[in-house]
């Protein structure tokens, strides 16, 4: 069962901290990522379909399955001017 530890911007931020470490099941996708923080949120996971994740400074495709003990910041689009 691997652990990610997520860093949070925005609004989950505000909801559930800048830092949070989440057990997930084996074979996890990033996507299964975001539903789980979405949950934890009190979001509808459809609701954050416009998240970026970013790994080792690169952006992750949902699909990838995250790696135990892999750190990822889960980055809500800033909209405005």
């Amino acid at each position: 069962m691997p652990e990610v530890h997520v860093r949070l911007s925005g609004t989950l931020a505000q909801r559930l901290g800048a830092r949070r470490t989440l057990a997930l099941e084996d074979g996890a996708t990033v996507d299964d990522l975001v539903a789980a923080v979405a949950r934890a949120a009190g979001f509808d996971p459809g609701e954050l379909r416009g998240l970026a994740v970013v790994s080792r400074g690169a952006f992750v495709p949902r699909g990838r399955t995250v790696a135990d003990g892999e750190e990822v910041d889960v980055l809500v689009p800033v909209s405005g001017g």
